[in-house]
């Protein structure tokens, strides 16, 4: 065995020299009396063992012993020699690497063999622990198909990259990506291909991310990136957009051409994200926006975009309680003969009291409700309540002969297809409102998914009596194939036609277009956003059946609406030409 021998007593050396020449192995020793020499000595050759004295003029053994564990080669034992007797020193030697402790006092050539022997061993089996641990920790932390980061090992990679930040003052930016629409792909050409697919992207991003950045994938179809270094924010922008052009170019697996994109979100080390799980939370705050403004889309988390993550979190947080401690109610808008003026109907809006911040129109919480999956709820319970309301307001107006229709919207983020027929069934048998009464106005958005599916719904809820409205009209890209498919009797010209009709002609001609394509398809016309006689006159003109806007009122509470437009119908009362 090749030994080297560390002690700056050469007596003590003489002795351990001594010694090891009387064993049955063959020692070839060779000496150094301090740490340094030491150190040279190791980097010219390797060594089965190292005795390695405790006191040394120009070190500490421990520290040497823990600078000779990162050097040494597998099967290096260590053996540490010392003229004190302590059992302490003894347990943090064996604790810091060393196989074996000896006292000088007890040195000879019996008990030096075996403790070289025994410590060889102990070090073999230490190595390979050591390895095995290294491996196990590998497949912990690694994911097994792209070989990069997974979620675990990218979170311990970030807390030690944050750590870095913090006490050299350097930047440091999480980019997220998610692939658009990656389902798609697993479903129509199955997981092997898409596994394929995936590892390709990996590649591609592998090539795009410096050196000493960190990439990661840390979901099914998610990656992440750390940029570290004085400018990382500054670059995170150039990075992601880099990022996405990488995924572009066609990918073409088993000859079969495929299209791949992504969004990204943002965030930048700093007071809006102290530590690792808060810079993920922005990071993935700022992607589900950047999802949200269409494909190949990035979008940085602000502190004007936190403030609104609040804002939503709030609103979320109280609409979870608006249902059930009825803090809804509705509003309602006339709808007027273009010609007479005589209200003919009732549009239901839905408003929220809220108990701190008032009365919150829809624009503001609806989109919360829709991410939330509350609408299917929310819409029943309009349904209902605006049908119980025009029961009430029909009865009042019985003796008079007056027929008033309610208007209700229907929200695309509905289950329209599983439970539209049973709600208006419902609603309509629970308040006693004639079907042939009940309006209910749908956007195109909710048309566009399973148009099939929907349509045969839409015929059966006809079928009871209902009409079918199309809102917002003019505003979708295939109104034409809508009036076609679907049972739809009523178009509601959107407001934004309506309002420049007086300076622009464009505008003008535009809206004597769809007033006539109306009545091309032989269905009622409603122009909404009605605000001055000029466009009153305008629409009447050209053949417009229906008027609504704040002409005619703003949409008001039901005693309101009671009061202004349902009183002045009655025989007490005159009738009121709102025109």
């Amino acid at each position: 065995m090749d030994l080297l021998l560390i002690d700056d007593d050469e007596i003590d050396r003489t002795a351990i020299i001594r010694a090891l020449s009387k064993s049955d192995i063959g020692f070839t020793v060779i000496e150094a009396n301090c740490a340094k020499r030491a150190m040279e000595h190791i980097r010219k050759q390797a060594f089965d063992g190292i005795l390695l004295d405790y006191r040394l003029p120009d070190a500490d053994g421990l520290e040497l012993l823990k600078s000779l564990n990162a050097l040494l080669e597998d099967g290096t034992a260590i053996v540490m020699i010392s003229r004190y007797e302590d059992e302490t020193l003894a347990d943090r030697c064996i604790q810091m690497g060393a196989q074996d402790f000896l006292l000088k006092d007890e040195v000879n050539t019996r008990s030096l063999t075996r403790a070289i022997r025994h410590a060889r061993q102990r070090a073999s089996l230490s190595r390979a622990l050591q390895k095995t641990h290294e491996r196990l920790r590998e497949l912990a932390e690694h994911d097994s198909l792209t070989a990069l980061l997974n979620r675990y090992g990218f979170e311990i990679s970030l807390d030690q990259a944050l750590n870095t930040a913090r006490v050299e003052h350097l930047e440091l930016a999480l980019i997220l990506l998610d692939l658009d629409d990656f389902k798609v792909i697993n479903d129509t050409h199955g997981h092997h291909l898409g596994d394929r697919l995936l590892v390709a992207i990996a590649e591609r991003l592998r090539n795009i991310v410096p050196a000493n950045g960190l990439l990661a994938r840390i979901g099914g179809d998610e990656f992440g990136v750390v940029l570290r270094g004085p400018d990382a924010l500054q670059h995170a922008q150039e990075m992601a957009t880099a990022l996405l052009r990488a995924l572009e170019p066609v990918f073409v697996i088993d000859e079969l051409p495929l299209f791949i994109g992504a969004c990204a979100g943002i965030a930048g080390y700093g007071e809006l994200a102290s530590d690792s799980s808060g810079l993920l939370k922005c990071a993935d705050i700022a992607l589900y926006r950047a999802k949200q403004c269409g494909r190949s889309q990035l979008q940085f988390y602000s502190e004007a975009l936190d403030l609104a993550v609040q804002q939503r979190h709030y609103i979320a947080t109280g609409l979870r309680q608006a249902l059930p401690q009825q803090q809804f109610f509705l509003c309602y808008q006339g709808k007027f003969d273009a010609y007479s003026g005589e209200l003919e109907g009732v549009e239901a809006l839905l408003r929220w009291q809220h108990p701190r911040e008032g009365v919150i129109t829809p624009d503001v919480f609806l989109p919360v409700a829709e991410d939330l999956g509350m609408m299917d709820a929310i819409c029943e319970w309009v349904l209902l309540s605006a049908c119980r309301q025009m029961q009430q307001w029909l009865r009042m107006l019985a003796p008079t002969g007056k027929r008033l229709s309610i208007a209700v919207n229907l929200s695309p983020s509905q289950d329209l297809r599983e439970k539209l027929l049973s709600q208006v069934q419902t609603a309509t048998r629970e308040s006693g409102l004639p079907p042939e009464l009940l309006e209910l106005e749908i956007t195109e958005n909710a048309l566009i998914e399973q148009p099939e599916q929907l349509a045969e719904v839409l015929e059966e809820v006809v079928a009871l009596g209902i009409t079918l409205s199309l809102d917002d009209f003019g505003t979708g890209f295939s109104s034409l194939e809508h009036i076609k498919d679907f049972p739809i009797s009523v178009l509601k010209i959107d407001k934004s036609f309506t309002a420049g009709i007086e300076e622009d002609e464009k505008a003008r001609r535009l809206l004597v277009a769809l007033i006539n394509f109306a009545h091309g398809f032989d269905v009622l016309s409603v122009a909404e956003g009605v605000e001055t006689d000029l466009q009153a006159q305008f629409c009447r003109d050209h053949g417009c059946q229906l008027l609504q806007g704040y002409l005619y009122g703003r949409p008001v509470p039901a005693a309101d609406f009671t009061r202004d437009y349902i009183a002045p119908l009655l025989p007490q009362h005159c009738t009121c030409d709102k025109g």
